[in-house]
């Protein structure tokens, strides 16, 4: 209990600092709302975009050529993402976090989890970016696994935080189809979730360059990215963005 209770705390610190004090700004005419549960910084756009009866809500921050799609855990939307969106922002990036159908403001219609990180990407790519990277947690880290063999152009790179091998998608099978670079990252101590990222590092092709990184923690998922808490998730981090720069630079 005590563990949930600092989670909950240090997402919620989190959140309330990504705003600046700045009022959220009103959703646009076509915008689903999504993040109304959280304080977005001035400057956020409301995105909506879906095919196969797909209806689906997310928040775009940044105006950068580089796009980065944001793929949430089970349980969570896009308020999960709103800090580290807002870091990705400052540093040059488009970032897309959306809620997946049957989360947030979302329905998913017909599609998929990989169909709908598909969507985001094509949402990413029609509001000006010129590439795209991937970046899901738990459940969100094994749709991007899954989707990215499918979406042409094909991503620039691919970030996996704490993936399940199969959850909704199944990232085994689309591991040994990837082309470009990976990075696998979870902590050592979430038992399955380790184990899970040895086994689709190993099957995703050694010409990608992508690689495997696992933390000092059980922390989860898009928790790994959370700043100021412990030195390991620091390293989290700083992996990460060095992962980003060399692959997918702003």
């Amino acid at each position: 209990m005590r563990r949930i209770a600092l989670l909950a705390a240090v997402l919620a610190l989190g959140l309330a600092g990504c705003g600046g004090g700045d009022p959220a700004p009103a959703p646009s005419p076509t915008g689903l709302g999504a993040g109304g549960e959280c304080e977005l910084p001035a400057g956020t756009r409301q995105a909506r975009f879906g095919t196969d009866g797909a209806d689906l809500g997310g928040v775009i921050l940044g105006t950068g050529g580089t796009g980065i799609v944001l793929a949430h855990q089970n349980g969570g939307n896009v308020c999960q993402w709103v800090p580290y969106a807002t870091e990705l922002a400052a540093k040059g990036y488009r970032v897309l976090a959306f809620d997946f159908g049957g989360f947030g403001v979302s329905t998913s219609g017909s599609a998929t989890n990989p169909q709908q990180v598909a969507m985001a990407a094509q949402a990413l790519r029609d509001d000006g970016a010129t590439a795209i990277v991937l970046i899901g947690a738990s459940m969100g880290g094994t749709a991007v696994l899954a989707a990215a063999p499918a979406i042409a152009p094909a991503p620039l790179a691919v970030v996996s935080l704490s993936a399940p091998s199969v959850f909704s998608a199944n990232a085994l099978d689309a591991a040994p189809k990837l082309t470009m670079p990976v990075l696998y990252a979870a902590g050592e101590f979430e038992s399955s979730f380790a184990d899970s990222a040895r086994e689709l590092h190993a099957l995703t092709p050694k010409s990608t360059g992508s690689e495997l990184f696992l933390v000092p923690t059980d922390w989860h998922g898009v928790f790994l990215l959370t700043s100021g808490v412990s030195s390991a998730l620091d390293k989290a981090r700083d992996k990460v963005a060095a992962f980003l720069a060399m692959h997918a630079p702003a």
